[in-house]
Order: C-alpha cells, then sequence, then structure tokens
C-alpha cells in the first residue's frame, strides 16, 4: 500500500447505502453496494468529506459527487482541496462497504424472478447530466459575480466548446438546475 503524505489523514470512515440497487461482488467471499455514500472526518486536513459512490460491473467504483465541509479556523481553500486525496477516500470507501457475500445472495434472493437485478448507475448520473451540474454550478457562480457572459465562463472553466455548454446549460434547465430562459435569473 503506498504511503499517505504527512498532511493526509483519515480519522473514521461511515457508509450510508443509498436506495435498493443491490450489491455488487468485491472479492470471493465479499459485496458492495451499487451505490452508497462514504462519509469522512479527516484530521488532516481539518474537514469533514462526503462522497457519492457508484459501483458498475463495467467501470468498477467511481465517485459522482464530492463535498467538503470544513470550519472558520480551517477554511476550504486550493491548498485545503488538493490534500483531500479522493483516490484514497475511494479505497477506503470501497474497504468499509464491503459486506459477506452472504448479504448480496440474501438481497437476490428478495429480486422477483421476473425482474433483473438493477446494477447499473441510473441514468440521472449519465457523465452528460454530471457535466450538466458542473455547467449550472459554473453558470450559476457566474451569474452571480456578475459576470455579463456566464456561458463563457463556463467553457473556459470546463475547456468546452460554445456548442457543447449550450447543450450542457440546455441539460441543466431540463433537469431544473437553472431556471427556464424568460425568467428574471434565466439568460
Amino acid at each position: 500500500m503506498p504511503r499517505l503524505p504527512k498532511n493526509f489523514r483519515i480519522d473514521s470512515v461511515t457508509i450510508e447505502h443509498l436506495g435498493s440497487r443491490g450489491y455488487l461482488p468485491a472479492g470471493p467471499d465479499t459485496a458492495v453496494p451499487v451505490n452508497f455514500e462514504a462519509h469522512f472526518l479527516l484530521g488532516e486536513p481539518n474537514a469533514a468529506v462526503r462522497i457519492e459512490v457508484f459501483v458498475t460491473a463495467d467501470t468498477g467504483p467511481v465517485v459522482v459527487e464530492l463535498n467538503i465541509r470544513s470550519t472558520t479556523r480551517t477554511p476550504i481553500t486550493t491548498s485545503v482541496v488538493r490534500q483531500v486525496l479522493v483516490d484514497q477516500l475511494l479505497r477506503e470507501a470501497m474497504t468499509a462497504a464491503a459486506v459477506p457475500a452472504s448479504v448480496r445472495e440474501e438481497w437476490l434472493a428478495t429480486v422477483p424472478p421476473n425482474q433483473t437485478a438493477t446494477t447499473t448507475e441510473p441514468t440521472a448520473h449519465t457523465q452528460a447530466d454530471l457535466d450538466a451540474h458542473t455547467a449550472a454550478q459554473l453558470y450559476s457562480e457566474a451569474v452571480a459575480s456578475g459576470s455579463k457572459s456566464p456561458a463563457l465562463v463556463v467553457g473556459d472553466a470546463m475547456g468546452k466548446s460554445r456548442a457543447q455548454v449550450a447543450r450542457y446549460i440546455r441539460r441543466a434547465r431540463e433537469l431544473g438546475l437553472l431556471p427556464p430562459l424568460g425568467s428574471s435569473e434565466g439568460a
């Protein structure tokens, strides 16, 4: 196992199973939930971190959401964000989320025979939707800071073309993440 940097320490982790999507095998005797949240208390940097994890047979575990909470004594800065090692958090989360394989077998026994177990990521978390969420956040921040061209700010921040950003913003409006065009906040 690689040695962790001196400025990163996980003090505790708790797991919250999300939904009823079931489990995937994680080893010969273990399984993990397909969708779960891991809540971390970090000793270094002094922060609380929450990640949402999806596990698929194709991609394995992926972090689809990251939330960092800190205090006024140790506010979130670029330096603090760099200290939050997402790969180590994911590895620790997978270890903490592992359950005996019998839990998966029990869950499979409860799935009606005419239904198959759902073990894939829901469509609400497609990469395009995740990008739409990111674009909506950047767009809202740009509007709040007074930008006259929030879509250009999004394009610059995401490194995407104007056409791609327009698609993300349109999808964000469809998802209700941004107000519809013509409202006082829309642009």
